[in-house]
């Protein structure tokens, strides 16, 4: 990823003092076009980096600038360290592991094994439970994407059905909630979107290039609409949906009324997706209250039955 290439640029030129851009360019296996555009990102936060041409020419940060390899602490290494290893669990691109290997190379010994003793202590795994996740696929073509800044053209399947979509301009890719997703503008509507990349097949990275734009928090409309749109129900439970009532809950919703029966106060929205949590718990779960939502639960449960009662295959 950029940022990560960035920061290893700047590592190596505090320990080298000067390098090539095509070095630079060999070493992360990008263009020399790349080299050069993170060097323009790198000056525009305030890092002056100076580049001469020729015999003895190079890419260096100004001799003037304060700036040496005691900038960073262990506590600061440790924490872009930690960062580092969530991103190389995610992707395959080799400009991370250059980044762990120049930021492991300017620390001491003594520093290495502390530094690794505390990254160990936490690992990030965004692999799917059930084995089934082919969004690695899809994350590689965004990624290249987002990396020469070029359109995709997908198909997304949504609630009406599926659309075809292209000329699509991918600005970041977002995990929330267990899923990855891809906020991207669309030229056509002129308009920002997020999409789940579970949802997207047969994506194809264009050759048109697009200028990256300045985008809105990815969430921030849909969060306000869903905290709007949440109220609490009363739910009784017994003891064998408790593990699972907690994924959707802290035990400070839930309380212990004795013979392994148990009150939750549920954070709750009256929708398709709202009440299929409600059922999956089965017999294991009786909404108490609001009244409406526990008839609309009835009838939803009932129309279910009906499609195993109804038909014989």
């Amino acid at each position: 990823m950029k940022l990560e290439r960035m920061l290893a640029i700047v590592m190596l030129l505090l320990q080298r003092g000067k390098v090539r851009g095509k070095d630079l360019a060999e070493l992360f296996e990008v263009s020399l076009r790349t080299i050069y555009r993170d060097i323009e990102s790198i000056n525009a936060a305030g890092i002056p980096i100076t580049t001469s041409s020729g015999a003895g020419g190079g890419i260096r940060i100004m001799e003037q600038y304060k700036l040496n390899k005691g900038l960073f602490t262990t506590d600061d290494m440790i924490a872009m360290l930690t960062g580092l290893g969530i991103m190389q669990s995610t992707f395959s691109g080799k400009e991370v592991s250059h980044a762990l290997v120049k930021l492991r190379s300017i620390v001491s010994e003594e520093q290495f094994h502390a530094m690794t003793m505390k990254t160990n202590q936490m690992m990030v795994d965004f692999t799917s439970w059930m084995g089934v996740d082919d969004s690695d696929t899809v994350i590689k073509s965004i990624k290249l994407a987002l990396e020469k800044m070029y359109t995709l053209a997908f198909s997304y399947y949504n609630r009406k059905g599926t659309e075809q979509l292209q000329g699509v301009e991918p600005q970041r890719l977002v995990f929330k909630a267990s899923y990855w997703y891809v906020q991207a503008y669309l030229p056509q509507t002129q308009s920002c979107r997020l999409f789940k990349l579970r949802k997207m097949y047969a994506v194809t990275v264009e050759e048109t290039p697009f200028t990256q734009r300045i985008m809105p928090h990815p969430f921030s409309d849909f969060t306000n609409q869903m905290r709007a749109r949440t109220f609490p129900i009363k739910v009784l439970i017994n003891s064998s949906a408790l593990n699972r009532m907690l994924d959707y809950c802290t035990m400070e919703h839930i309380t212990d009324l004795g013979d392994e029966r148990y009150q939750v106060d549920l954070p709750f929205i009256d929708d398709d997706y709202g009440f299929g949590i409600l059922m999956s718990f089965g017999s294991s779960l009786r909404c108490l209250e609001p009244e409406h939502v526990r008839l609309e639960l009835i009838q939803r449960m009932n129309a279910a039955t009906e499609q195993y009662t109804r038909y014989v295959p």
